[in-house]
């Protein structure tokens, strides 16, 4: 075994393979890959090799489409073979709902360039000759990329390319201990010795929290048990040999399609049910499998076989109870491992099969180029912190595995595991009605009942009018007209000093740095000119600051601030010692904070866009005088300790002018009526300043700033994109994001963000077009659950675009 390597990728199933035959694709040869068993040891070998395009999301669609692509002639590519079908897919739909959903998963198609498709029942009959169609089918929706593949045989094929192109792979090298070295590499410790590092990329499967324990990082990956049975070969199919689609219902919660000539059936119409909870894998699980559980798919064959009659015909030939490694939102954990420079995870990947090939790609990209072509910000392992603990972990897990099928609503509130993070308020806005949800794992008001609007959780959900909107529609009211307080817990700070803070600020932001007593927004840019995140800047002192952004991009953020910091002159701390902040806003603010304080909050002493270190209530705190919701308002930034004073005091004015609590809910609708955009939904590291429309923030006279070379280049040519405004005229549901914006029958962009306009009475549309398709004024149509709505482009900035009211 080699003793150096610039890559080692531990783990050799289809994901740390298909890593591995990235990176020699892109001329990364000095590799090695440790596999502690045979390859395919894991979950890969008894996967059901499913390779579903279908997908709620852009990121998810293009994985799939991206992994059928690349499998359906790597055979012939690196001459090894492997049984690939290309069957198609569809999806029946018993409800409505459904239906809604998959009319709106065939616009996100559309606006994603793939090819989901709506089906009739007849015509799903059509394509399939043992599956039948009854009454209770409404229709379905097609997905023509999808195929099943031998999953050894694809791990086998990217292994035999990678070595054929220099890499190499040793078996039977179960990793025993993984160490940070002075220099900054990495020691691979393995059974058959140990091989210094540059990089180490975790792709252990459900391994993989255990090989992160050993570099001392944390990834909060769980195993749960997943089934499919396959039934006897059956003579119908031996007489019939020709490819047929895989049918999934989700309504029923089966997948069925032909294996050989029989029947494979697996079902997710179960709670998850975690393995190992205690202590996770043992050390020696290779090719085994766990005790079959049949009764967890006896209902579910019981109504198959009502569409499925052959299979009624057919014994079980055999059960396939395997582990499957899960992360708590069930999405992968893909991406660099927080703080800790050259360590990537690639694990928790739910669906391995079809995920391993995009996953490739992006590690490939990321060591090559530092960045990746697509946005992977929902796949980043650090969007879960130390909070996400294994008790959380399996709680949530298990239940989004029993809603695998379940319709996504876009305002489903998942309750298990909570609460894990909470502020001193927590209690007490529960007692007032506070509808809490989790950002980050941090507990958030989405909104507050009323007396007569009452949570009615999982039974409210809809692609339509929901109870929370009528709510809603008064905090913003009662915002406009007066005053609104919300606590917003786990707002990500940074505390940023030393007599060079403002020279290394500068070079990691595109835009000015403010002066003393000033705040301004600024963007973080990747070389390549990309937007990284935003960053809200206020300066507190010559040489002090504190920075606020995203709260799912805390630990993302935190490790690029550090990894420019220079070696002196500059102190950064994540976290601040003002750790709680409150959000006053409306007309009335100043009315309820004015009292509380000595402080001169005049709009000429306290300006839009200032900050001062005030006493408010008796407590030192820092007031930012800033909106995300368009009114003249206040962020106060607080120590925890002190919270519920200063929000008791607060509160007591905010009731003698008739003002209200508000939550997450109202905040998001009211920064799209005001024209702002959100991190991680109207912009990304897919766009540049230029396409989001984000240039004014870039100072190019001010010196070197990371991108600023690529911002110039771009700005030299014409931007792929334009962040547009829209309005849906007709009486239409609230679009989600992802949708096409159509012009003569023709997709010209999507949607990213929308909202009814609760002060303006508009129903208000962010998103992209292609540049030069829609003028200002121009009619165009949004498309909203599969029917066009007539749109009108306008001014983003609909409500108060001046900025009268914040700067009064």
């Amino acid at each position: 075994m080699k003793d150096t390597a610039r890559v080692v990728v531990i783990g050799g199933g289809a994901v740390g393979t298909s890593i591995l035959y990235h990176l020699a694709l892109a001329g990364v040869t000095d590799t090695l890959l440790l596999e502690r068993d045979e390859l395919t040891s894991g979950s890969t070998w008894h996967a059901a090799g499913n390779i579903p395009t279908y997908a709620t999301s852009w990121l998810g669609m293009r994985a799939g489409n991206y992994g059928w692509s690349l499998y359906k002639d790597l055979a012939e590519k690196v001459d090894s073979a492997i049984t690939y079908r290309h069957t198609q897919a569809f999806w029946p739909a018993h409800s409505e709902a459904r239906m809604d959903l998959f009319r709106h998963l065939c616009g996100v198609s559309a606006s994603a360039g793939f090819d989901l498709a709506m089906l009739t029942p007849s015509e799903m009959n059509d394509m399939h000759p043992f599956w039948h169609p009854d009454d209770t089918v409404l229709g379905g929706i097609l997905d023509p990329y999808e195929g099943d593949i031998d999953p050894s045989q694809l791990t086998l094929a990217l292994a035999k390319g990678a070595r054929d192109l220099g890499a190499q792979i040793e078996r039977f090298a179960p990793v025993s201990g993984i160490e940070r070295l002075t220099s900054g590499e990495w020691n691979v410790t393995c059974a058959k010795g140990s091989v210094r590092a540059e990089i180490v990329i975790n792709a252990g499967g459900f391994y993989g929290g255990k090989i992160a324990e050993m570099a001392g990082l944390y990834a909060p990956v769980i195993t749960l048990e997943h089934q499919y049975l396959v039934t006897e070969p059956l003579q119908a199919l031996e007489k019939h040999p020709d490819l047929f689609p895989l049918v999934r219902d989700p309504d029923i919660r089966f997948y069925l399609r032909r294996e050989r000539n029989a029947f494979l059936v697996g079902s997710y119409a179960h709670d998850g049910r975690p393995a190992w909870q205690k202590d996770g894998p043992p050390d020696d699980f290779a090719h085994q499998l766990f005790p079959d559980s049949v009764e967890d798919i006896l209902d579910v064959l019981e109504a198959t076989m009502a569409h499925v009659p052959l299979l009624g015909e057919a014994g079980a030939q055999r059960f396939v109870n395997g582990p499957i490694a899960y992360a708590p939102d069930a999405l992968p954990l893909v991406g660099p491992a927080a703080g800790a420079p050259n360590f990537y995870h690639a694990t928790g990947v739910q669906v391995g099969i079809t995920h391993s090939a995009a996953i490739g790609k992006a590690m490939a990209e990321w060591i090559t180029e530092g960045e990746t072509e697509w946005d992977l910000a929902a796949w980043d392992p650090r969007r879960f912190g130390d909070w996400a603990t294994q008790d959380y972990a399996h709680a949530r897990a298990s239940q989004h595995y029993d809603l695998q099928y379940a319709i996504p609503y876009p305002h489903r509130n998942m309750q298990r595991g909570r609460p894990v993070q909470t502020t001193p308020l927590y209690e007490r806005l529960k007692a007032d009605g506070a509808v809490m949800g989790q950002i980050g794992g941090w507990e958030r008001a989405f909104w507050f009942q009323t007396e007569t609007i009452k949570d009615g959780g999982d039974a409210d959900l809809s692609f339509h009018h929901e109870p929370w909107q009528d709510a809603v529609a008064l905090e913003c009211k009662t915002i406009a007209n007066s005053v609104g307080v919300m606590d917003h817990g786990g707002f990500t700070k940074y505390d940023l000093q030393g007599p060079r803070a403002e020279a290394f600020l500068s070079k990691l932001v595109c835009g000015g740095i403010p002066k003393t007593g000033r705040v301004r927004l600024s963007y973080m840019l990747t070389p390549k000119g990309h937007i990284r995140s935003e960053a809200t800047v206020a300066r507190l002192a010559e040489d002090r600051f504190l920075l606020c952004g995203p709260t799912l991009a805390d630990l993302r953020d935190f490790d690029w601030l550090k990894a420019h910091l220079p070696k002196d002159g500059v102190s950064l701390r994540r976290g601040h010692t003002h750790d709680a902040a409150l959000m006053v806003m409306g007309p009335k603010s100043r009315d309820v904070l004015q009292p509380l304080t000595n402080a001169d909050l005049s709009a000429e002493a306290a300006p839009w866009l200032s900050v001062a270190e005030i006493t408010l209530a008796g407590v030192p705190l820092i007031a930012m005088r800033v909106s995300y919701v368009g009114e003249l308002g206040w962020e106060l930034h607080l120590p925890s300790d002190h919270l519920v004073d200063v929000y008791e005091a607060i509160m007591t004015n905010v009731g003698k002018v008739e003002g209200c609590q508000f939550g997450s809910f109202a905040l998001n609708a009211m920064r799209i009526e005001k024209g702002y955009h959100g991190w991680g939904a109207d912009f990304g590291t897919e766009y540049t300043l230029f396409d989001a429309g984000l240039d004014r923030f870039a100072n190019m006279k001010k010196g070197n700033f990371v991108g600023r070379d690529s911002v110039l280049a771009q700005s030299q040519t014409s931007a792929a994109w334009e962040w547009v405004g829209l309005e849906i005229t007709d009486t239409a549901p609230e679009p989600m994001p992802s949708v096409p914006i159509v012009k003569n029958n023709t997709v010209i962009g999507y949607v990213t963000s929308a909202s009814h306009g609760y002060r303006t009475g508009k129903n208000l549309v962010l998103g992209y077009v292609e540049s030069g398709t829609l003028r200002e004024a121009e009619s165009c149509a949004v498309r909203v659950l599969g029917k066009d709505r007539t749109a009108i482009r306008h001014n983003p900035h609909v409500y108060d675009p001046e900025n009268v009211r914040m700067k009064c």
